[in-house]
């Protein structure tokens, strides 16, 4: 039989090894560099980074709605009210670099964006 000390240290030890591999995953699943149009259906749920040119922009009820194109496409970038507050206006024209993750809304692709900056 295992003691109480020896099953109370492998469980720690256990619990250890658990959380460096959950936090080692996370750091893995970053975000991938990708290009407008080669987002497809099967990359819905995965975080991505795209840069392009904004040839739209608006906000409607605090929430920034913007058109982005680069050479091979374009596609809707959102970024909601509590993500946009503090963001640096955008124009027409601005390339900027989006990190967000892809959606489908109303049968279309877009990326729900985390950040958006200006390219310089």
């Amino acid at each position: 039989m295992i003691s109480d000390q020896k099953l109370g240290k492998l469980s720690l030890s256990i619990a250890i090894a658990g959380v460096i591999l959950i936090y080692a995953s996370a750091a893995l699943v970053g975000s991938v560099e990708m290009k407008i149009g080669n987002i497809t259906d099967k990359d819905v749920g995965k975080n991505v980074v795209i840069n392009g040119t904004i040839t739209s922009y608006s906000v409607n009820g605090g929430n920034v709605f913007i058109k982005l194109s680069d050479n091979t496409g374009n596609m809707t970038v959102v970024m909601f009210e509590r993500t946009a507050q503090g963001q640096a206006k955008l124009n027409n024209g601005d390339i900027v670099l989006v990190e967000g993750q892809v959606n489908v809304y109303k049968s279309e692709l877009e990326v729900i964006a985390k950040s958006i900056s200006k390219e310089k």
